[in-house]
């Protein structure tokens, strides 16, 4: 279909609003909600890219939660009332799209209750979207550049083809308090539009000009899996069709703009998905070990998933990138290997041990560098989940000093276990409920399309504790987890069990099918919500063949 889409044909499309929604990815500070729109039937002259308020959305949702979870234990609950207190009906359409109340209509919403704060006009196809930041600064160093120049968000397009680029703003808890956006610059979506709701320019459309890039050629057809390198410096595309991956070097020097950078041919059949392997701190330390940013990826017509990795050319060359594959991991847990869809790992066991290390305490981090990662996929035929683990080895040598010790380091990945899932799940990511401790508990979210369901996978226990009714199609999911302070639920850097501090977990779930957003309620003292979809966000709207 990438090849019938022709820019400027045709009716501009619904910034207000969602059309067949296919990324989504929020801020890590909790201030906003990038939705990519597909245009999946042509019926517009393009896709497009919402900045969502996620502070007013989840003002709108935990108001819902606490309504339907009274504090009063064995109060009864009017699910009419509830709704009505945050402004909606119930739910008028049940069949069509779970959850007690009527759907948020954000196009109706100005003022202090807009939602969509910025949006911009891309091609058609849009697949995912990936957001990188850059590096934070060493404490004590003066800051180089702005709130608005450390954060940049990548769409891969298969109607262009092309990763449309957008600078966008950083909202990081943990970066310098004088860099951290305030207010509506923290909305900011510029891909050279003119205006909110414009159409981004050929100059952001990286891979349509073989002049621009290092490679000298177009971006291979049909951009699906993105993932971005741990620095923020490179980011790796799949092409389904092609059998082929590219690499686009993303630079954050004042001027420089990302560009193609280095192609991989003669991949496996069907290559599909990617999740970036996180840089051990010990080769950040040691800048001398040598080591190459390494990339995971799936493929649905190849029973194996490869680890790629990234090696960049000699300072002032104009050598283009290398993107190669590194090892290959055949699938043999089950009878049949084939079409796996989404990746996801989780670092967290790694970085705290990580956290606990001095700079300088070099065998703290080499003992926590030998912590496994754990790796999820979602895989089809037979629909399950893959449990692996992502092993960093490091190799050493004699030295006198302990800097010296250790010279190289490499992944290799391992498939150890798989747990069955309901027909055909796609996307994968770890997300956290918060227990009825209060404290937040990893999980392992997989959303099946075709049954539409999302699975919960608790590592800790090896099995699926939860399973999620959505609505038809879930496609991509995100999540805002962290704590609030005051009235307005911003979120904030506070002290659990302080006064006003107050933990909270939602998913965030975008319906391709009925181009809509549910919200799913994390938080496992709410028994009247938990595990469910507590707010339709847009008004659904089936495709037109259905209608």
């Amino acid at each position: 279909m990438a090849g019938c889409f022709v820019e400027g044909e045709g009716l501009p499309p619904p910034v207000e609003g969602f059309y067949f929604p296919a990324g989504m990815v929020a801020s890590p500070g909790g201030r906003v909600l990038y939705v990519a729109n597909s245009d999946f039937d042509l019926q517009f002259n393009g896709g497009t890219v919402q900045a969502l308020d996620l502070q007013r959305l989840r003002r709108r949702a935990l108001g819902l939660q606490g309504a339907l979870n009274p504090r009063e234990t064995g109060a009864a609950v009017s699910v009419r009332a509830a709704c009505e207190a945050v402004g909606l009906g119930p739910n008028p359409a049940p069949l069509l799209y779970p959850g007690p109340c009527a759907p948020l209509d954000i196009a109706a919403l100005d003022g202090d209750e807009e939602i969509v704060r910025r949006s911009a006009v891309i091609g058609a196809f849009a697949s995912n979207l990936a957001l990188a930041h850059r590096p934070l600064p060493e404490p004590g160093a003066t800051p180089g550049a702005t709130a608005e120049q450390n954060a940049r968000l990548f769409v891969p397009v298969r109607g262009d083809p092309s990763v449309t680029y957008f600078d966008v703003a950083d909202d990081r808890l943990d970066a310098p308090d004088a860099q951290r956006c305030q207010g509506d610059a923290c909305f900011q979506l510029d891909c050279g539009a003119t205006e909110s709701g414009g159409r981004c320019p050929r100059d952001h459309r990286i891979g349509e000009d073989p002049g621009q890039g290092r490679v000298k050629e177009k971006l291979p057809l049909e951009p699906f899996g993105i993932a971005v390198g741990p620095d923020g410096t490179s980011v790796v595309v799949s092409h389904q069709t092609l059998n082929s991956a590219s690499v686009i070097a993303n630079s954050w020097d004042e001027g420089e703009r990302p560009e193609l950078a280095g192609i991989l041919e003669d991949l496996a059949s069907g290559p599909t998905e990617l999740a970036a392997v996180p840089r051990p701190r010990l080769v950040t330390e040691l800048k001398q070990i040598d080591y190459q940013p390494a990339f995971l990826l799936t493929y649905v017509a190849s029973s194996q998933l490869d680890l790629i990795r990234y090696q960049e050319p000699a300072p002032m060359s104009d050598a283009p990138a290398l993107l190669y594959q590194s090892t290959t991991t055949p699938i043999t847990a089950l009878a049949s290997g084939t079409d796996s869809r989404g990746i996801a790992v989780d670092p967290s066991e790694r970085q705290a041990c990580e956290a606990g290390c001095g700079d300088v305490d070099y065998e703290c981090l080499a003992r926590c560098a030998a912590i496994p990662i754990p790796a999820f996929v979602a895989h089809r035929f037979p629909s399950s989940l893959l449990i692996g683990e992502v092993i960093t080895t490091l190799i050493e040598q004699d030295a006198a000093r302990p800097e010296d010790r250790w010279i190289a380091a490499y992944e290799t990945l391992v498939i150890r276990d798989a747990a069955p899932l309901a027909a055909y799940p796609s996307r994968v990511e770890v997300g956290h409920v918060i227990g009825a401790d209060g404290a937040r508990h990893r999980r392992v979210f997989a959303v099946a399309f075709d049954s539409g369901l999302a699975f919960s996978y608790d590592p800790e226990a090896h099995r699926i504790v939860d399973v999620i009714h959505t609505g038809r199609g879930p496609q991509a999911i995100a999540f805002d987890t962290g704590y609030t302070c005051g009235d307005d639920r911003e979120r904030c850097d506070c002290a659990p069990g302080s006064d006003g501090c107050e933990p909270y977990s939602l998913m965030y779930i975008a319906h391709f099918t009925d181009s809509y957003l549910g919200v799913v309620d994390l938080d496992m003292r709410k028994a009247n919500t938990f595990g469910s979809m507590i707010l339709t966000v847009g008004k659904p709207v089936p495709p037109r063949e259905s209608q």
